[in-house]
């Protein structure tokens, strides 16, 4: 595919809450942007609520937007590692207590003291275009600025395009972590 000229980064803003909902779908693999959002279990709808909320972790004020020509085509969530715990359980508490029991045997993804880029998600037109990998610059960048020296993120161990793609930018392996029944590979780029 061709290259992407025109590319904006910027803050979400609330009225993103049902793209980055989708995105968020994306990185939980229930949802690729084609057809209809799933139904089950009204995921959907919780995490538009999740996403309008600043209190949460699934927070439009944890995400950046990429656009193209006017188009949203894709979003990255991250934030400091230190309010993961706190953030992730308020959310299952309040809006997917039937999963307590499952978030509270996973492992944490990240750790307090660094900056942890949570969930990357491109539109499927416009992948292969340097989107994702943009996104993944500017969110180290945020978390350079902010002061961290140790930047994280996991990939879907089943998922090598990702773990490659990580390590081009300069992630580099560290430990696996199993969260909600799948393994991730977690990586870490030092500053």
């Amino acid at each position: 595919m061709s290259s992407v000229i025109d590319l904006t980064i910027r803050d979400a803003r609330p009225e993103d809450a049902s793209f980055l909902a989708k995105c968020i779908m994306a990185g939980m693999h229930f949802y690729d942007f084609e057809g209809a959002v799933p139904e089950d279990g009204d995921i959907y709808e919780r995490l538009i609520e999740c996403e309008k909320r600043t209190d949460t972790l699934y927070s439009y004020a944890h995400s950046r937007i990429a656009e193209t020509d006017g188009t949203v085509v894709g979003s990255l969530l991250s934030y400091p590692g230190d309010i993961y715990r706190n953030l992730r359980h308020k959310a299952f508490t309040e809006l997917w207590p039937e999963l307590i029991e499952m978030e509270a045997t996973s492992d944490q993804e990240t750790d307090p003291g660094e900056y942890y880029l949570d969930s990357l998600a491109v539109l499927p037109a416009y992948r292969g275009r340097g989107i994702g990998r943009t996104l993944l610059k500017d969110g180290i960048d945020k978390g350079i600025a902010l002061g961290y020296k140790q930047i994280a993120l996991v990939a879907d161990s089943d998922m090598p395009h990702l773990v490659s793609l990580y390590s081009s930018i300069g992630f580099i392996p560290a430990d696996h972590r199993q969260t909600f029944g799948v393994d991730f590979q977690r990586m870490i780029y030092s500053v």
